[in-house]
């Protein structure tokens, strides 16, 4: 049962979100002039429907980003070999995994963005789609969206459930409101044993440990023809690559490449930023330094001249980890929490990562333990760590080796992680 103040809270809070909501919309609009938004289905995020709800039973599911919307696709198919007349409708946040999911979402399943944490919003898409349960994915844990879906007596689970340390701080300033807010969930489903207390310590009645959905993630694919061209323009060349980046990491990888280039003049350092529409941003960042860059995005050729070559693409990150025996981690470096692990040790890379892995702790430590990662202590130790692998072949092959044991035979759990959600929806 809610608390007297959690209602309270919720009032307030609502309050607001409706007294911004016209401030939202002009943001949205303004967004779209900058190509943050997509042109025509941005009034999905105030929750109005582009697609017509199925007849079939309804499986809300929703990822925050690109790496929860990728997880859920191995659940997606197990889901439909366990109830074949199952319907999908996932919701994500972003431009970016919305074209991910266009492209790969089986004909079972539809895409829609999510709408917005506003009262109205969440009711509108709540009476439009009627779900018949709903799972969010690892730490969206929109006040709005939970209490309201839950008021419409809808089943709702926390799937790989993620908490943080800094999150379970910041959440017991306010422990009568987290505490109310997570009894909504029918079920907490946890990545680790370590969000899994961290959840019940917050007040989380029904939370059970499980195996983390990436697991089960199959190898990144990628267009051979497009491997074999970039192959043969990069050449005997060393390479390293720095995957998933965020702002302000790009810089400072740059000036790591031009440091380890006196060691290794003719090296080539690939960059994927975590958002590929930032290319011409980083581009202009990388201006005055004695770099040749290439962007991927405007077909520019990899030269014996091109120091960096900028992936400022979609969907290949695939194809640059079987070009690059040598990964950092973006996200990693600055206090973002870290990207996949997973994705670059299942294509036999060697892998390096910087302090700030919180989103991938318990995977990051257990890599450590099994000497199938470097983790820098500091940032600044980044080019002494590339130097000793560049150089040394054989430290690199078992580094990789080690990373590729770790992950295989990982994630068979999934038929029982999804047999457990079944369970919950309503027959």
């Amino acid at each position: 049962m809610t608390t007297l103040r959690t209602k309270i809270a919720m009032g307030l809070y609502s309050s607001v979100a409706t007294v911004m909501t016209p401030l939202v919309k002009y943001h949205l609009t303004k967004r779209i002039t900058r190509g943050k938004e997509h042109p025509t289905r941005y009034t999905e995020k105030l929750g109005h429907a582009s697609l017509a709800k199925p007849k079939e039973k309804l499986m809300w599911i929703h990822g925050a980003s690109v790496g929860e919307s990728l997880s859920m696709l191995p659940l997606l198919e197990t889901f439909h070999k366990l109830q074949p007349d199952l319907k999908f409708l996932v919701t994500t946040g972003t431009a970016t995994s919305a074209r991910l999911m266009e492209e790969r979402l089986p004909a079972y399943a539809m895409h829609q963005f999510v709408p917005l944490d506003l009262p109205l919003s969440i009711e509108r898409f709540l009476k439009t789609w009627r779900p018949d349960i709903a799972l969010i994915i690892e730490s969206e844990l929109w006040p709005n969206m939970i209490f309201r879906t839950k008021s419409h007596g809808i089943p709702l689970i926390l799937l790989n459930g993620r908490m943080s340390q800094k999150s379970a701080k910041s959440w017991t300033r306010a422990s009568f409101f987290i505490r109310d807010l997570l009894k909504q969930f029918d079920l907490i489903l946890a990545q680790s044993s370590t969000d899994a207390r961290r959840f019940s310590e917050l007040g989380a009645p029904h939370v059970k440990k499980q195996s983390n959905l990436k697991f089960a993630a199959a190898p990144l694919t990628y267009n051979q023809d497009h491997f074999e061209e970039l192959s043969s323009s990069i050449g005997a060349r060393p390479v390293w690559f720095a995957s998933s980046t965020h702002r302000g990491e790009e810089a400072f990888l740059a000036e790591t490449h031009e440091k380890l280039r006196s060691k290794f003049p003719n090296l080539l350092c690939i960059i994927a930023p975590r958002h590929p529409e930032r290319g011409l941003e980083i581009l202009n960042e990388f201006q005055g330094k004695d770099l040749t860059v290439s962007l991927r995005s405007e077909g520019t050729d990899i030269t014996e001249n091109t120091s960096i070559y900028l992936a400022d693409t979609l969907g290949e990150l695939g194809l640059f980890y079987a070009l690059s025996p040598v990964v950092i981690i973006g996200g990693s470096l600055l206090r973002k929490g870290g990207q996949n692990l997973l994705e670059p040790a299942r294509q036999n890379c060697a892998i390096i990562c910087g302090p700030e892995m919180q989103n991938f702790e318990e995977i990051c430590n257990e890599m450590v333990d099994n000497h199938a990662v470097v983790k820098l202590s500091e940032p600044e130790d980044i080019t002494e760590q590339l130097e000793t692998l560049l150089s040394d072949k054989s430290f690199q092959q078992k580094l990789a080796q080690k990373a590729a044991a770790y992950v295989k035979d990982r994630g068979q759990e999934i038929n029982d992680v999804a047999g457990e959600i079944l369970e919950k929806l309503p027959s």
